[in-house]
């Protein structure tokens, strides 16, 4: 079938068929667009989008990206970053295009799969077909959302349409500390959809790194991503997911993860980068002993505006999570945090953080912060809280009086606001590059 250019259930049967799909995906991607087409998107009354206003992001009237075939030529952009990333193993995309995969051969002997969404589902389609929309679907919600179906609108168009995904299997009892990286290089124009999927096995052990990159001024675009990610009983994953699209892309992130019994993630999310961007990120508590830390840093410039929503679900026993999300906004930009710590019935002897602080750096700048419990046991410890303010005049006056230019005096007082966070990210690599981006996000 011909692909038509306009949104439409055509688009989506011709996609999955181009793709050589099989027909249990094919109808999945048809229910989502089901439900795509029922629902109203979010607007500044939905609680969630309180502070966001997306009516004008043109969702509908951008062609799909979709794979043209191209192989090899890898963007200066990210050979620069794979050269100082020290990765185990990477892959590269252009739009839709994976155009470079990666892996060494002592991993794959391991039982490792590191490869594109559609080749996995050649090779071992049962994996995929066990663990895709397992847990990024679209009606995948829990809490307030669950009672605001229009949260679903976003989510139902990424599972419709995705182009393409990356597919990460680490099996039993398997082991690496270096990250695998993937880089998404999106040149824009375009309405981009694209999914992660990881599974980690029984006692397994993996660190995950994907990055989004763009020219630095694009014409309008809109990515949607979703990450899925599946922790067996034991393990432990440290993931990132780093954003830094170009001026003029609205980009919408979902990412949920499954952690079983003893099981632990480590997750940062940093967005430095596109007109829009709003993250949603969660971790559902589903074994005793599981564990997740969930970090956040952001920095907006001009008229930037960033949103950013996490969810702490606990359902099992004796489970941990910590929230930790820091941000500067400068200019007249804007940032939004909303974050809510659940705890079920039976989740008792529960163990749940959440903590949220802005620096604004100009008089025209906002942020806002809207942390949450909703507790329905009664031996837990739970605590949130949040904090906003400006940049302390005589903190800047003390250092500029030191002979500082004011850029540099602000640079180290954005580092040191951010220090608690930084330096919980063990990846020395990764954490040199962010404080690089913040470096220069400041000098701007």
């Amino acid at each position: 079938m011909e692909l038509t250019t306009a949104l439409s259930r055509d688009l989506v049967l011709g996609l999955s068929q181009s793709l050589g799909e099989p027909e249990w995906l094919q109808n999945q991607r048809l229910a989502a667009w089901e439900t795509f087409v029922k629902l109203p998107y979010p607007t500044t009354r939905t609680e969630e989008w309180k502070y966001t206003d997306i009516s004008e992001v043109p969702f509908e009237s951008l062609a799909l990206e979709r794979p043209t075939g191209r192989k090899g030529a890898i963007p200066e952009a990210v050979q620069a970053r794979i050269a100082q990333a020290d990765l185990a193993g990477y892959a590269v995309f252009v739009g839709s295009d994976l155009v470079h995969v990666e892996l060494p051969e002592a991993y794959r002997a391991q039982g490792v799969i590191f490869t594109g969404l559609h080749e996995v589902l050649k090779e071992r389609p049962e994996l995929v077909r066990e663990n895709l929309f397992k847990t990024v679907n679209w009606n995948d919600l829990v809490g307030p959302q669950a009672r605001r179906p229009e949260n679903s609108k976003i989510p139902a168009l990424n599972a419709a349409l995705f182009t393409h995904g990356v597919f990460l299997y680490v099996p039993k009892g398997v082991e690496f500390s270096k990250p695998i990286g993937v880089f998404k290089y999106l040149e824009g124009g375009h309405l981009s959809a694209s999914r992660t999927l990881i599974v980690g096995d029984v006692n397994s052990q993996a660190v995950y790194i994907e990055e989004y990159i763009s020219p630095t001024q694009v014409a309008p675009s809109v990515n949607t991503s979703a990450t899925e990610i599946v922790l067996k009983q034991g393990a432990k994953v440290r993931h990132a997911h780093i954003q830094l699209l170009g001026q003029g892309f609205y980009h919408f992130h979902r990412q949920r993860a499954l952690l079983e019994r003893d099981a632990a993630l480590n997750d940062l999310v940093v967005n430095m980068g596109a007109s829009l961007s709003r993250a949603e990120v969660q971790s559902e508590m589903l074994g005793p002993g599981s564990a997740s830390e969930m970090l956040g840093l952001y920095f907006t410039t001009g008229t930037q505006h960033v949103d950013h929503y996490t969810l702490q679900h606990h359902v099992a026993d004796h489970a941990y999570s910590d929230v930790l999300y820091k941000g500067a906004a400068k200019d007249q930009s804007r940032t939004v945090y909303a974050g809510l710590i659940k705890v079920e019935q039976g989740a008792q002897k529960t163990d749940a953080y959440q903590t949220n602080r802005d620096l604004l750096l100009s008089e025209d700048a906002r942020a806002d912060s809207v942390p949450q419990l909703e507790i329905g046991a009664n031996d837990v410890k739970c605590s949130h809280g949040s904090s906003t303010a400006p940049v302390a005049p005589e903190e800047l006056f003390y250092l500029m009086s030191r002979g500082l230019p004011r850029h540099m005096a602000q640079q180290i007082l954005v580092k040191g606001h951010m220090a608690d966070v930084l330096t919980r990210i063990p990846i020395e690599p990764l954490r040199q590059y962010i404080e690089s981006i913040i470096e220069e996000k400041v000098r701007v």
